[in-house]
């Protein structure tokens, strides 16, 4: 009974984290696709096991073939294990996470790079596996803008552009800027054979670093709140999947919600196929593809454009590529 008012407790909670979402919840940070992987990359105390996981996504984005925009994200979790195995169960277990991203437009005007590190500490609240989880986080970003070879007509006539009266923008030519930030993290969660589930929060730069390259305290970046929310279930050899990931931020949407469904399969090597889509709230509708070969699963996205950037006659089309791959001597799944 205990363990059933818990479940339909967590279901409620994640309900509220779902409705408050599709608020006015705004956001202007990485853009995945993947909701598992993009939760571990904002909230470090989500990773809920004890095993070396690597986790990595490409995205390729592109509007109507002239502006190109790509994005290679990479987070690695590694554990810090003391005691034998029956102990960790007992006890709380920590886990060291790193980040690394790279983003960059085309002919080199825009690139950010940032990199994080975090630790993230689980204690069992009760002998059910459920665990509670807090997270400390620092990264170093960096933003590099070039418009050195890029010229602007700033001088007109009646009849349009003066000629040979173009200018560079002073203030871009291969500037750049970076910062330092910190990060926490809170998380709950319960992990069993048949269900699992996770709910977490996450206050991303706390320290309020510096961000405009003229150094005025009116650009200083703001504290941003992140939920992050999952539930995911058996049923035989079905597995459904239900995430959700949300920011409190404004200057861009970054509202996401994954449905999936997986099949097992009876193979030694092959252990589930499965496909899904998500919603990425007023910008794109997102079906995928996933294979769980052995301890590996790669997974490919799809981005259907649904924002107003049609209306302004401009296509978009983006594609995701996805691989994680957990270090554990036996899959326990």
């Amino acid at each position: 009974m205990i363990v059933k008012s818990k479940k339909i407790y967590s279901i409620f909670i994640f309900t509220i984290i779902l409705v408050l979402g599709f608020g006015q919840l705004k956001a202007q940070d990485q853009h995945l696709a993947s909701a598992d992987n993009i939760s571990m990359w904002y909230n470090p105390s989500q990773k809920s096991d004890k095993d070396l996981t690597l986790k990595m996504n490409y995205r390729d984005l592109r509007y109507q073939g002239l502006i190109g925009f790509r994005s290679t994200v990479g987070m690695l979790a590694i554990p810090i294990k003391t005691g034998n195995s029956k102990e960790l169960d007992q006890k709380g277990f920590w886990n060291v996470n790193l980040g690394f991203s790279l983003d960059e437009s085309n002919q080199n005007i825009l690139k950010n790079t940032q990199a994080l590190l975090g630790l993230s500490y689980a204690v069992p609240l009760s002998a059910n596996n459920t665990y509670l989880a807090v997270s400390v986080q620092g990264s170093y970003y960096n933003s590099r803008l070039d418009l050195s070879n890029t010229s602007f007509p700033d001088q007109f006539d009646r009849n349009g552009p003066i000629s040979n009266a173009i200018t560079n923008d002073p203030l871009a030519s291969g500037d750049s800027k970076d910062w330092y930030s910190s990060h926490l993290g809170m998380s709950l969660f319960q992990k069993t054979d048949a269900e699992n589930w996770s709910l977490g929060v996450s206050l991303r730069d706390v320290t309020q670093p510096e961000i405009n390259r003229q150094s005025s305290t009116k650009f200083n970046l703001k504290p941003t709140l992140f939920m992050q929310g999952s539930y995911d279930f058996t049923r035989g050899q079905m597995m459904y999947g239900i995430q959700g990931f949300f920011s409190l931020k404004s200057a861009a949407y970054q509202q996401l919600l994954s449905m999936s469904v997986r099949h097992k399969l009876n193979d030694n090597n092959f252990k589930s196929i499965g496909s899904g889509v998500a919603y990425r709230f007023r910008d794109a509708v997102i079906p995928y593809f996933d294979l769980n070969f052995k301890q590996t699963t790669v997974a490919l996205y799809y981005e259907m454009n649904v924002s107003g950037i049609n209306a302004s006659g401009y296509s978009r089309r983006a594609f995701e590529l996805s691989v994680s791959h957990r270090f554990a001597k036996k899959d326990k799944n």
